[in-house]
């Protein structure tokens, strides 16, 4: 296989393990996943097996449409999603589908979290967009993701979790974490006044809801 394969899986391997680790994700819930660069190959993580029994080679290789080109488990359900914002996105190296609860908060609440936070601006590119509801799996979940995302590096799932990208996965779980900040302290912000936006973001967001 080529190296570049082998590494993509063991970047795939390590991500979804660490997600697990820093509790964005739990038992075999999320995913993540890698453009394998020069080809037209993405390695993601397989459907419903725990990360912590996960071995590099049950990472599953697809072709970008959506064809398993090798892998001895189904690929992640989630897989059409992570397909659709490689192809909108074509700088876009990685991507991290989590469940991470702050966040998730905010999304079942129907709220997306406006640029509160300097890191989150220059990192996320802004504001946290919440893509509307549609099940899981399902293309119109891909579209409605890749809607919310535009060229930012971060969207909430309504009533399901968050989605980050970045040049490189790991960037994307950077990415992921920093969602997780700003949304406990959106959340805990509320106790005390509630949430202003980054000044130089400000004229944006004039007379919009936060």
């Amino acid at each position: 296989m080529e190296p570049m394969v082998l590494e993509a899986m063991k970047e795939v391997l390590r991500t979804g393990q660490e997600m697990a680790r820093r509790g964005l994700v739990a038992g075999s819930s999320g995913n993540c996943s890698v453009r394998v660069p020069n080809t037209d190959l993405v390695v993601i993580t397989p459907t419903s097996i725990e990360y912590e029994l996960l071995l590099q080679e049950d990472m599953c290789v697809l072709d970008t449409g959506g064809d398993l080109v090798q892998g001895r488990y189904k690929p992640s359900i989630e897989i059409s999603m992570h397909l659709a914002i490689y192809e909108a996105r074509p700088e876009v190296g990685g991507i991290v589908h989590t469940h991470q609860q702050m966040a998730t908060a905010v999304a079942v609440a129907g709220k997306g979290i406006p640029p509160i936070l300097e890191e989150q601006v220059f990192q996320l590119l802004g504001a946290v967009e919440l893509a509307e509801y549609a099940p899981p799996g399902t293309r119109e979940l891909a579209d409605k993701a890749v809607e919310a995302l535009g060229y930012r590096n971060s969207c909430l799932l309504a009533h399901h979790g968050v989605v980050a990208v970045g040049a490189k996965i790991r960037d994307a779980l950077l990415h992921a974490e920093i969602v997780e900040r700003a949304a406990a302290v959106y959340l805990m912000s509320h106790l005390v006044g509630g949430p202003k936006i980054v000044p130089f973001m400000a004229a944006e967001y004039e007379g919009k809801e936060i």
